[in-house]
């Protein structure tokens, strides 16, 4: 159990990076298409950082004790797209008037929340995949070590 929960932060660490680089091209491009002129200041910077964290919280709490199904990984992750999406709104325009121009905003930011998602997922799974290729080639060439 311990060995499964070093794991599973380190993956959460990893996406929180991944995240956090996914965050970064989501506010450029939608500050290009919503704020073109605004100018922005050094506490900009920290903004991803914080939102990556937020966002990562769902993540860190769905630990799993088996392997989980496609069924039930595709349901997580919607949830998890829902929860991001209602952290972020929350926290960005909480407690704004909503007009037309919020609302576009907002569905820029799902729509960004998504991709990232995408992106994540894609990301791991590659990076699973060539850690997972390493590992059958050392099994083999031990398994041929043995055996010859």
């Amino acid at each position: 159990m311990k060995e499964h929960l070093k794991e599973h932060l380190k993956e959460c660490l990893r996406n929180y990076f991944i995240i956090v680089t996914g965050i970064n091209l989501a506010v450029f491009i939608l500050g290009m298409i919503f704020k073109p002129d605004q100018k922005l200041g050094y506490d900009a910077f920290l903004y991803p950082i914080i939102y990556g964290a937020l966002t990562s919280i769902p993540n860190l709490l769905m630990v799993e004790k088996k392997e989980p199904t496609v069924r039930q990984t595709i349901f997580r992750e919607i949830i998890g797209v829902i929860l991001i999406s209602a952290i972020l709104l929350t926290t960005m325009f909480g407690g704004m008037k909503i007009t037309g121009e919020l609302i576009a905003i907002s569905c820029g930011i799902v729509l960004s929340v998504i991709c990232i998602t995408l992106m994540v997922n894609a990301v791991s799974w590659i990076l699973d995949s060539k850690k997972a290729e390493s590992l059958t080639n050392d099994l083999v060439a031990f398994q041929n070590k043995i055996n010859g």
